[in-house]
């Protein structure tokens, strides 16, 4: 045999019981699962797929994976909410926004023709501006369309002369220098205008406060449609990283036991999730022992 050609392995060789992400800010997300299911990237070239361990892949199982169905919905939304987390902690994101569409501008229930656009937009920006985005679109109750999500500091703000009030959801103009000075000092936020968004309105505010509360408010909007507009849950583009990868030897039994983390199940698998911030050695080493 050609030394340069590996062998097919077996699903147990690529495949780890446990993952562990690494985020910039010290945070992390340790997940265990009760059978062989993480990966690790480029695993695809050590040769395994189902033809080359028929041990573990039952014909129900086949089935399964080929048949559309409403778990197979909620695993999407899953994994794509896990993704959107994943981008959202990883990079320097500085505004939440929100971007509408002028209907005289452009057909706001016609995602094809509004990913045309956006693409086109969004690229411009990336390249000229370095633009680092992910957008999540959401059906208004007619059908239109509006995006929520981050942007970083690229492109230029402009104050729309509104503040947001904690507790009071629609953004209002004060009357005075004064009133909007006392606000501020109230906890009120600037409420932004994006000069670049033509297609439509747009409103930013700059993230504060609970950084993992905001990415999980954005992450809910995936789970809330629960349908992918425009084929894509979510929309994302830039100089995007990624969190750093790690495999402990960790059972999913173990992480359960250590009462830190929740468990949930699909088909054929259990899964516990752990997540925290600083100290993740003693997390997988509580697991272990």
């Amino acid at each position: 045999m050609d030394g340069n050609v590996l062998s097919p392995k077996s699903e147990s060789d690529v495949l780890h019981l446990c993952r562990m992400k690494s985020y910039p800010d010290g945070s992390y997300e340790i997940m265990a699962a009760s059978g062989p299911t993480f990966h690790e990237d480029g695993w695809e070239a050590h040769g395994w797929n189902e033809k080359s361990d028929k041990s573990d892949i039952s014909p129900k199982r086949r089935r399964e994976r080929s048949d559309a169905s409403a778990e197979d919905m909620e695993r999407s939304m899953r994994r794509a909410a896990s993704k959107l987390r994943d981008i959202a902690l990883c990079n320097d994101f500085r505004y939440f926004v929100t971007l509408t569409l002028d209907p005289a501008k452009i057909d706001r229930h016609d995602m094809d023709a509004l990913v045309r656009v956006l693409n086109r937009w969004a690229d411009n920006r990336v390249r000229r501006h370095g633009l680092r985005y992910v957008l999540v679109p959401e059906r208004h109750k007619d059908g239109a369309i509006h995006l929520h999500g981050f942007f970083n500091d690229a492109l230029p703000m402009v104050d729309s002369g509104t503040v947001r009030r904690p507790g009071i959801k629609q953004p209002r103009k004060p009357r005075s220098a004064s009133e909007r000075q006392r606000w501020l000092d109230e906890g009120g936020q600037i409420v932004y205008n994006i000069p670049d968004w033509t297609l439509g309105f747009s409103t930013a505010l700059e993230l504060r406060g609970d950084y993992h509360a905001a990415v999980g408010y954005v992450c809910k909007y995936v789970r809330k449609e629960q349908e992918k507009i425009g084929g894509r849950w979510y929309y994302s583009g830039g100089k995007l990283a990624k969190p750093v990868v790690s495999y402990p030897e960790v059972t999913y039994e173990e992480l359960a036991q250590t009462g830190a983390g929740y468990t949930f199940c699909v088909p054929g698998r259990a899964f516990c999730i752990v997540r925290g911030k600083g100290g993740e050695n003693d997390a997988v080493h509580e697991a272990e022992n």
